[in-house]
């Protein structure tokens, strides 16, 4: 997690000085003098200057601060004014003063026009993300998308998908990060800018970073330093230099890292009157803390954390320092650095269930190792390896395969250094008592055993994994999850959450007048309907919602951990983005469908048991209360 969000985040804090960029904007390499905002940016003007912002960012703030000083602008004007004061104070790290600037956007949040609610909603989702409230951040930041979506060739668009993929793939949702950032490249390329050149080749090495692949992440990150040089932009000068040093860093390039650390933190002097540069002293500390160097890892995790940094990040800093404090024998330290890291993940219910939630079982066991709690330990390494398999069939697909495979070969390594470690242990430990070396061996050739099984079963699966998705899990026509799995998920999760503190809305849906278009049109037209239809309502679904495909036209979405009004609206939005969809075919028929739609809803603060098999012929009744109704319509049941 660590390795890549660096690089992310500082991006797309510095790319958010560009909505709305023309061309003659980049023949501007900065060796000319500043223009003074005040004496020439009109309210006309104001959506058109990132130029200046760029180039200048802290001069073009300073700027911006005292214009909002004045009253020599309409409500629009002022709007456009606070909006660019809080993305300056987003490129220069200045959260804080952002949650202010917000605040002051609120009184015209009215007379905002379309272009504004995109990018306030853009600003909100980074805030948001800063936070750690990463599910907040996805729904600002689609609902930003949705909104910029009129015109996909806007700054503005590009850099609300690419940061959705980002919150996404931060979820542990690969998949769908994976598409959004397909459809921002070809956007990008088509385009054929020298700025968008800078981004694709930069949004490309973030992405082989995640697949693994350094070699090819380093050349295109090297490309994209290029393009960001020869235009000045030295903010994302410097976030694509913290991108090698991470990647240099992931490839165990110490030395190299450290240089590039050197290099991003020149970069930054843009900064030095704002930045706590948390991103350089955390990525310095993380170097040292993974090289080995374990006393100068320490104190630098300790200045990281005196830093305002992103409290997910914090978190992984307590992971690394009680890792090294296990390695300094530092045990009570240990376990203080690990209760933090826990307390903050555990806080964040989106990365629940993720790769970086699971990692404190596997700390968690060192720790008892350390402190001779041998059967304890087994039992922390054991129900690591079991969600984490749990984890990885969940988030099946060939693209998921590839990036968890490289993850999986990083932690054999590290498990065999273990291995060697314990077997270290045990042999000075024998020498002082019998019996503890008995449970030690016992407790060796536990870890083997297992380590080998999950190994086979591991290889075995990802030679099957497509096979077996598409037997278990998926529907053969749309792909989406098919009946079994929706029943299975049910047992398995839904039914075992807290009544008390989780709301669930079940939506089912059908379209209407299926069996004329199979009749009158053939068939194959009816099955590329219900794959549009089915791949339509998917895409409008937040990251933790599951689909399904239950029978011939049949759907049904379950609705976790929502509210009856966001249950509402995104009924609403399905029913919307099928019927706004336009089908033509071979023989030249153009038509469109709609659906009809049942909402069920289980509140969280109601003290009945959830009765899963009630909820859903609730939501059939009101599916059917919709047909009656006339169709096209969602009915919400009583």
């Amino acid at each position: 997690m660590a390795v890549h969000r660096c690089t992310w985040f500082l991006t797309l804090c510095a790319l958010a000085f560009h909505f709305g960029l023309s061309l003659p904007a980049f023949a501007n390499t900065g060796n000319t003098a500043p223009v003074t905002v005040s004496e020439n940016v009109t309210e006309n003007a104001l959506h058109q200057f990132e130029d200046d912002l760029y180039l200048y960012p802290q001069q073009t703030y300073n700027e911006l601060v005292k214009l909002t000083e004045t009253n020599n602008f309409s409500l629009e004007g002022k709007a456009w004014l606070l909006l660019r004061k809080a993305q300056s104070e987003s490129v220069l790290t200045l959260f804080e003063d952002m949650d202010t600037t917000f605040a002051a956007i609120e009184p015209y949040a009215n007379v905002l026009t379309s272009k504004q609610v995109a990018l306030w909603g853009y600003l909100k989702g980074v805030r948001l993300h800063h936070k750690g409230s990463i599910t907040e951040a996805i729904i600002a930041l689609e609902q930003a998308v949705d909104v910029a979506k009129e015109d996909t060739t806007s700054t503005i668009y590009v850099l609300s998908i690419r940061e959705l993929g980002y919150v996404y793939a931060l979820s542990g949702d690969y998949y769908r990060a994976t598409l959004i950032l397909q459809d921002a490249y070809k956007n990008l390329v088509s385009l054929n800018n020298p700025f968008f050149n800078g981004l694709l080749e930069e949004s490309l090495g973030d992405t082989y970073n995640y697949l693994g692949n350094y070699t090819k992440s380093i050349e295109y990150y090297e490309g994209a330093l290029a393009f960001f040089d020869s235009l000045n932009y030295r903010p994302l000068v410097a976030s694509t230099l913290l991108g090698l040093a991470m990647v240099n860093r992931k490839l165990e390039n110490w030395d190299d890292a450290l240089t590039y650390f050197e290099r991003y933190e020149i970069a930054l002097e843009f900064t030095n009157e704002h930045s706590e540069k948390f991103f350089l002293h955390y990525g310095r500390a993380m170097t040292l803390a993974e090289k080995g160097d374990c006393t100068a890892a320490v104190s630098a995790i300790e200045n990281a954390l005196s830093l305002s940094g992103p409290i997910d990040y914090n978190a992984e800093l307590y992971k690394k320092r009680a890792l090294c404090n296990l390695a300094l024998d530092n045990l009570a330290a240990a376990k203080q650095d690990l209760a933090k890291a826990r307390n903050i993940i555990e806080g964040i219910d989106a990365l629940h269930g993720t790769q970086w939630h699971l990692e404190l079982d596997y700390i968690d066991g060192l720790v008892a190792f350390k402190d001779d709690k041998f059967e304890q330990a087994f039992e922390f390494i054991h129900v690591y390896y079991k969600d984490f398999l749990e984890l990885q069939r969940l988030n099946n697909s060939e693209y998921v395969t590839q990036v968890q495979a490289t993850m999986e070969a990083e932690r054999k390594d590290k498990e065999i250094a273990l291995l060697k470690q314990q077997a270290q242990l045990q042999a000075v430990t024998a020498r002082e008592q019998s019996l503890k070396v008995r449970q030690k061996n016992m407790l060796l050739a536990g870890v083997v055993l297992i380590f080998a099984l999950l190994l086979i079963f591991v290889v075995y699966q990802n030679k099957n994994s497509k096979k077996l998705l598409a037997l278990s899990i998926r529907d053969d026509l749309t792909g989406l999850h098919n009946r079994r799995y929706f029943f299975d998920y049910f047992e398995n999760n839904l039914v075992k959450l807290n009544p008390e503190h989780v709301g669930l809305a079940l939506i089912s849906f059908d379209i209407d007048n299926f069996k004329h278009i199979n009749d009158s049109l053939g068939h194959h037209v009816g099955d590329e309907v219900i794959k549009t239809v089915a791949q339509t309502a998917a895409n409008t679904l937040r990251t933790n919602d599951v689909i399904a495909r239950i029978g011939g036209d049949e759907f049904i979405i379950a609705l976790p951990r929502t509210t009856l009004l966001q249950a509402k609206e995104i009924a609403k939005r399905v029913l919307e983005n099928i019927r706004s969809h336009r089908f033509t075919t071979k023989e030249g028929a153009d038509f469109t469908v709609t659906a009809s739609l049942g909402v069920a809803y289980h509140h969280q603060n109601e003290k009945i048991a959830l009765d899963v098999k009630s909820l859903m012929e609730s939501a059939d009744t009101a599916l059917y209360e919709s047909k009656r109704a006339g169709k096209n319509r969602f009915t919400v049941a009583a």
